[in-house]
């Protein structure tokens, strides 16, 4: 009884599949900048989020973002300590559903001096939409 109760349990929250509403990876240069387009459902509202990193040393990669025009730094390490949070709205009924995104720092390629990322965004309530404007070289 208890091990049918257990793979019932197990095959549920498989079936849920992955906590992201979206995923796309970006393979960026040094000061290569990824804006996205950020549109809130409700109230509608259009804001930009962007990032873009500066320094790889030591395994270390220091990425600024912003949002908003709040800006923030963060060192990244892959394996540990290798992803930032940004929150996008306010919690609406619980801490569960803010709408907020994932930039997980994947790798870094010595050779071509490149760093890869994900973006993932988690957002259950299905509060914002995401426009993936083009990455541009900072000037």
């Amino acid at each position: 009884m208890i091990k049918a109760f257990l793979l019932a349990w197990v095959l549920v929250f498989s079936l849920q599949g992955a906590p992201w509403r979206e995923m796309k990876s970006f393979t960026l240069k040094k000061d290569e900048v990824v804006k996205i387009l950020i549109k809130t459902v409700s109230p509608k509202k259009e804001r930009i989020f962007l990032w873009r990193w500066t320094l790889y040393t030591d395994k270390a990669l220091v990425v600024h973002e912003s949002f908003d025009k709040f800006v923030g730094q963060h060192i990244l390490y892959v394996g540990r300590n290798d992803s930032f949070r940004k929150p996008f709205l306010p919690a609406f009924k619980s801490e569960q559903d803010i709408p907020y995104a994932l930039v997980v720092f994947k790798k870094f390629d010595d050779k071509n001096q490149t760093a890869q990322f994900d973006f993932l965004l988690i957002d259950k309530e299905k509060r914002v939409l995401v426009d993936y404007l083009m990455k541009e070289d900072k000037k």
